[in-house]
Formats: structure tokens, sequence, C-alpha cells
């Protein structure tokens, strides 16, 4: 299952942002990405992200 991944844009820590089932279509990730855009890195900085700050690293 593919990890999309986000990088934190305070300390650039690069952290699990969402996982995807195998052969997703690009609608559903980029509805996945846009659902809960608010995310937090392990050192507690909690930044916004736009479905283009989602990096797939699978």
């Amino acid at each position: 299952m593919p990890m999309l991944m986000l990088k934190c844009k305070t300390c650039g820590e690069v952290f699990p942002g969402i996982y995807v089932p195998e052969e997703s279509s690009d609608d559903f990730k980029s509805a996945a990405t846009s659902a809960d855009s608010l995310h937090m890195c392990s050192r507690g900085h909690k930044n916004e992200y736009a479905t283009l700050d989602y990096m797939d690293w699978s």
C-alpha cells in the first residue's frame, strides 16, 4: 500500500501523510489528500497542506 509523505514546513521533517490503496486513481488521491489538510509532525509543528504538498515515495 503506497504512502503519501509530507514534509514539515517548519523544521523539514518528513513524516507519513496518508496510506492509499494500490491502483488508486488520481481523483481518489486528490480527494483523500484534500479531506484533512492539517497535519502535525513529531516535533509538534502543525501545518496546513494542499494536495500538491504530498510526495509519493512508494
